[in-house]
């Protein structure tokens, strides 16, 4: 068998149901190579479209239904469960259902949230984004498809420390749960931008550099570590302490920000104010309908004690 075979490239984006049946479709300039991880295929001439569908694989919900089949539950609280609709499964398109309960966009498209894209690649300097080249209307209310063409870039730790100074001093600011690292490329160059904001909140600082250290510790021990030694030189604390190496790394560009906290002297309190403040912010709920899911930090509060049961038995292990 020829795996070559199965691969789509096309320029013909059908829109369909859940039950699998095409409701209408889009037309591109040019032909795309969708993937099952992101909506956003790529052209031989190296354009993306973002919103441009997906080989869908699969989406969250909060309630189920029998026309669902449920893969994994999951902690999150607005977003409870992985779930697939058989009969479009693997199959490629934008589909009428959305992929999180928590945004209005459809599974493969962009709505509403994306249009942030176009005022933050004005405003922010080390977008990834090298030009958007297209906006295409979608028959969905509220979605587009925007083509856009990447920087070329290449980078190293400094140019995370570069990204890092620049967010916080120009206060840009993104979900305190999302995983940013997996944005940024070239170490130092943002590629999704439709997800940030502005605001000189310390709520919004600290959850921020919070999601780029955990995000980062996930996918390069290596450069986080280069990163915390260069900024705060507490390289050797564990994952326990990410809440206050991040307080640190905002106190190191934005001094004004964080003169309340005291943090030359550590203590259960500090800490749990740090994750109390981090919970004020936005987690990805938050980002297009705060008040919606504004239940969401009071559970998130909820869970601050068990924080602090991990970190004293983290303290009680280095004085045995």
């Amino acid at each position: 068998m020829k795996l070559e075979h199965i691969l789509i490239h096309t320029n013909t984006i059908p829109i369909l149901n859940m039950n699998g049946n095409q409701l209408d479709e889009i037309k591109l300039p040019e032909k795309i190579t969708p993937t099952p991880r992101r909506r956003c295929g790529c052209s031989k001439s190296h354009t993306f479209y973002k919103g441009a569908g997906i080989v869908y694989r699969g989406n969250y919900t909060n309630t189920i239904e029998d026309n669902m089949i449920v893969i994994s539950q999951n902690a999150c609280e607005y977003q409870k469960y992985y779930i697939v609709y058989p009969k479009v499964y693997q199959k490629f398109g934008i589909f009428t259902f959305c992929h999180q309960p928590i945004f209005s966009d459809r599974e493969g498209g962009c709505g509403t949230k994306e249009r942030n894209l176009l005022a933050m690649q004005k405003k922010f300097e080390l977008s990834a984004i090298k030009e958007i080249t297209d906006i295409i209307k979608v028959p969905i209310d509220g979605h587009k498809i925007y083509g856009y063409r990447l920087k070329e870039v290449k980078g190293s730790y400094k140019d995370t420390l570069r990204f890092i100074e620049y967010i916080l001093s120009e206060d840009f600011n993104s979900a305190w749960d999302k995983n940013l690292w997996d944005d940024i490329i070239g170490y130092g160059y943002l590629r999704d931008l439709a997800d940030w904001f502005e605001s000189t909140e310390l709520c919004h600082k600290l959850g921020t550099v919070y999601a780029l250290l955990t995000s980062l510790l996930k996918a390069d021990k290596y450069t986080y570590e280069e990163i915390v030694k260069e900024t705060t030189g507490l390289a050797q604390l564990g994952e326990v302490y990410l809440p206050y190496i991040a307080a640190r790394i905002v106190e190191r560009y934005c001094p004004n920000c964080t003169a309340e906290l005291e943090l030359d002297h550590f203590s259960e309190q500090l800490y749990k104010k740090l994750w109390r403040i981090i919970y004020m912010g936005k987690s990805c709920c938050h980002l297009e309908n705060d008040k919606k899911w504004g239940h969401i930090r009071e559970i998130c509060y909820s869970q601050i004690p068990a924080h602090l049961e991990i970190l004293r038995q983290e303290i009680k292990s280095h004085n045995r």
